[in-house]
């Protein structure tokens, strides 16, 4: 109310308030650095890191410049964030894990996901499989099965 200046209230409320976003920052990175896949498919994993990531940079933008040296340090921001992507992958996804870390040059977030989804949905689908057997017809599976004509009969 008694600010000499509209910059020495801004000041003032700055450093009041400021905090608050420090808080929240230190709490987006805690929670980004211990997320963990579990038992979620990836999809949902990678969807709340993502959210979190966002919500990071909203707090703590990178740097918008052209220089040599902000390009720099955006791709080690996107490396950074491909390997906290990859350390809260299940043991599950190990295999699919190290052919992304092997890649060179590095793959992006994205085509990292894109290769684990389709890992997950492999295995899926060969589990998925497992449950006619190998030889569905034979006489030990537990399934009847029937085969129909254009012409409606039955065999």
């Amino acid at each position: 109310m008694y600010a000499s200046s509209a910059k020495a209230v801004w000041d003032d409320l700055h450093e009041r308030f400021d905090k608050v976003a420090g808080s929240r920052s230190y709490n987006l990175h805690k929670e980004i650095a211990t997320l963990s896949q579990g038992i979620a498919y990836v999809s949902a994993y990678f969807s709340k890191l993502k959210d979190l990531w966002e919500e990071f940079e909203a707090l703590v933008p990178a740097p918008e410049c052209d220089c040599p040296k902000s390009r720099e340090f955006v791709v080690h921001l996107q490396k950074l964030k491909l390997f906290q992507f990859l350390m809260g992958l299940n043991d599950s996804c190990s295999q699919a894990r190290s052919q992304i870390l092997l890649m060179s040059p590095m793959s992006t977030v994205n085509q990292a996901y894109a290769m684990v989804i389709s890992d997950e949905s492999q295995k899926s689908v060969a589990a998925n499989a497992g449950l006619l057997g190998a030889n569905p017809t034979s006489g030990t599976s537990l399934f009847d099965m029937a085969m129909y004509t254009k012409t409606g009969g039955n065999y």
